[in-house]
């Protein structure tokens, strides 16, 4: 697993993609997943026939089109890392971003704190820190340009 943390943005979308396509084109199978902290938040939209089925009392609500299937699991809840990983199948990565709380007792991701200023250093301990903005400190990856050592180090890290 590589996680990647940081605040509000601070880039992790950004690093998260550019890790995926990364480790996609070195020929991983990538799984990835975002934590979202709305309460409200589902990709579900009421009224849509999918919600209609939810609302009738189905679950999991299983939507198949040509190109993609979706499966919206209510009441489902992911209280441990290991959760996450038995979602990703037969991946040989997964890619997190966000989910602070699942990790910050752990030891089993890469972790990546992504950091806008001096004082998230404080704030954001342990891991390999990095940052996509104008700073200068030491031990913290300059992001775009320092990627790929940033990127070799995970490799090293992965295949330990």
């Amino acid at each position: 697993m590589i996680a990647v943390l940081g605040h509000k943005k601070s880039g992790k979308t950004r690093l998260t993609t550019m890790l995926i396509r990364a480790l996609r084109e070195m020929n991983y199978k990538v799984a990835s997943a975002k934590h979202v902290h709305h309460a409200d938040f589902s990709i579900d939209r009421p009224g849509k026939d999918s919600w209609k089925h939810r609302e009738a009392g189905a679950n999991p609500t299983i939507i198949i089109s040509p190109g993609e299937v979706a499966i919206i699991l209510r009441d489902k809840k992911i209280n441990t890392l290991s959760d996450l990983v038995n979602m990703a199948g037969d991946s040989d990565v997964l890619v997190l971003e966000g989910f602070y709380g699942l990790l910050k007792e752990s030891d089993d991701a890469i972790k990546i704190a992504l950091i806008r200023n001096a004082e998230d250093l404080n704030t954001m301990k342990g891991g390999i820190m990095a940052t996509f903005e104008k700073l200068d400190e030491k031990g913290v990856y300059k992001l775009p340009e320092e990627f790929p050592q940033l990127f070799k180090l995970i490799l090293d890290k992965l295949s330990h």
